[in-house]
């Protein structure tokens, strides 16, 4: 009897290890092809459309959303993986967030990924880095409607 009992708790044991495993390890990736049943848990504000640039090594990315909202955020990394770069972070009474990411490629993809109780939202961006004399050149390029009506 004391057998079975020890055996049954060892398996138990092991059946809610395996559980709390394969949930943890969805937390440290996501799949770029991943789906949320929500599109009103957040608003993405910054960037605009979805897609931005700069030629900062860093981009602030900013939403609105409800409150207790938990926002976590994932960078494509290779393929369809994404991983996590930026822990949980929960919206607050002033329903305001917003986090810095680094910008190592020339284009970076982010899994913004929201969750509130049983509905979830994944919103995809895509950040493009600029050279810095990229930007001067575009800076110093002049419009002048005389020169098309010519």
């Amino acid at each position: 009897m004391k057998k079975k009992l020890v055996s049954l708790f060892l398996a138990l044991l092991v059946v809610f290890s395996v559980q709390y495993a394969s949930f943890a390890a969805y937390e440290t990736s996501i799949p770029l092809s991943a789906q949320g049943n929500s599109t009103s848990l957040i608003y993405i504000k910054r960037p605009r459309s979805l897609s931005g640039s700069t030629s900062d090594k860093t981009y602030t990315i900013s939403a609105t959303g409800l409150q207790n909202t938990k926002v976590r955020v994932y960078r494509l990394t290779s393929g369809d993986a994404c991983e996590l770069i930026k822990s949980e972070k929960q919206i607050g009474a002033s329903g305001l967030f917003s986090t810095v990411v680094e910008l190592p490629q020339s284009s970076n993809t982010f899994v913004i990924y929201a969750e509130n109780g049983t509905s979830n939202q994944v919103v995809k961006i895509q950040i493009s880095k600029v050279k810095k004399s990229t930007v001067d050149k575009l800076k110093n390029v002049t419009v002048n409607v005389l020169n098309f009506l010519k």
